[in-house]
């Protein structure tokens, strides 16, 4: 019996991975072909592109050996489709690189929060959606920026060591990621967040002496990680095009009027903020903490991007899919009065794991 029993698990895990390889390809199709390019990659590959995206410049270590090997570029014209032309098929290439790595940082996520784990085989299917909705679907300007699944790549995997409590790897994703994309930043407060979300003993005043015993070295060390990539590449591209590169406070005021609440909303497939509402219910509370950086991202977006564009904030997808999942779960637990309690027990007993 046993033995049947394994067979069967075998058996649904390589059907769910083949599953997932399957939508993985027909996503980042539809990413790419729903979608046009708002870069042109003649230019930002030789470094000549418009400001601030010329400074995001990990994807063209990927675009440039696509777009310049003839055995690649052959096998794009063989297999056509959305292949050619080469700039898409070096886009979608890139798009399901990245997705995956995305993908697969997100479930890690879930295995390390979720007490139960019921509905894991959930969880890359509602990842995609999310992705989905965050960078193509009720997008105001379908643009293809090459770096935004990287960075949600990257982002996802920076929650999962801030959790995992890895630090070193932390610092990897920060000091690669910031080549890539700038919002790498939010992933130091979060590291604070995290410190602060461990216990302390019993004293007067646990949160101050959480504060005054947080890893600040660590977290000035990642801060000025960022901040020398981050000067790095101003230097570098200092010549380039900035008029692009400005504050978008005054173009985001009319947005605030309640004609376009419905389309601001829409932040991670309209999921985001149902899981702001139900925080109270999330846990483990420590990975429910991180939301306390969603006014610090909206304020910082509210200032350099355009709010009604929802992919400004694609790097949360993973984090929202995970969290829809452990509300689904805590749900589910209820549902069994006998064995809630354990449960819960066993829930809270991870919160500062």
């Amino acid at each position: 019996m046993r033995n049947k029993s394994s067979q069967s698990n075998r058996t649904s895990a390589v059907l769910t991975n083949f599953f997932y390889i399957l939508i993985t390809l027909q996503v980042a199709s539809f990413y790419v072909m729903a979608t046009r390019p708002f870069l042109n990659y003649s230019t930002y590959l030789i470094g000549q592109e418009r400001n601030p995206f010329q400074r995001r410049i990990l994807s063209t270590l990927i675009l440039g050996p696509l777009l310049h090997s003839p055995l690649i570029l052959t096998a794009f014209a063989r297999l056509k489709g959305v292949f050619m032309p080469v700039e898409r098929g070096a886009s979608f290439t890139l798009s399901l690189i990245a997705i995956s790595l995305a993908g697969f940082f997100t479930l890690k996520l879930y295995d390390a929060v979720s007490p139960y784990r019921t509905f894991r085989f959930l969880v890359y299917p509602m990842f995609l959606y999310v992705t989905l909705w965050s960078y193509v679907i009720l997008v105001q300007m379908n643009f293809f920026y090459p770096y935004d699944i990287l960075s949600l790549a990257f982002f996802t995997a920076g929650l999962y060591f801030i959790y995992t409590k890895q630090f070193w790897a932390l610092f990897v994703v920060i000091l690669i990621g910031t080549f890539n994309r700038e919002t790498t930043i939010f992933l130091v407060p979060i590291y604070l967040i995290d410190a602060l979300m461990r216990p302390a003993g019993n004293v007067a005043n646990p949160l101050l002496k959480r504060f005054l015993h947080a890893p600040w070295a660590r977290i000035l060390t990642l801060f000025v990680t960022w901040a020398a990539v981050k000067l790095a590449l101003h230097h570098a591209f200092a010549l380039n095009d900035s008029t692009e590169d400005t504050l978008h406070i005054y173009d985001n005021a009319h947005f605030l009027l309640p004609k376009h609440w419905p389309s601001i909303l829409n932040i991670c497939g309209y999921l985001l903020p149902i899981v702001i509402i139900f925080q109270h219910k999330l846990t483990p509370r420590r990975f429910a903490s991180y939301l306390l950086i969603f006014p610090l991202w909206f304020v910082v977006m509210y200032c350099k991007g355009i709010i009604q564009e929802t992919r400004i904030y694609g790097e949360l997808s993973g984090y929202t899919a995970v969290a829809v999942i452990l509300l689904l779960e805590q749900y589910v637990a209820t549902l069994k009065p006998s064995s809630y309690e354990v449960q819960k027990s066993e829930a809270e007993s991870l919160n500062f794991r």
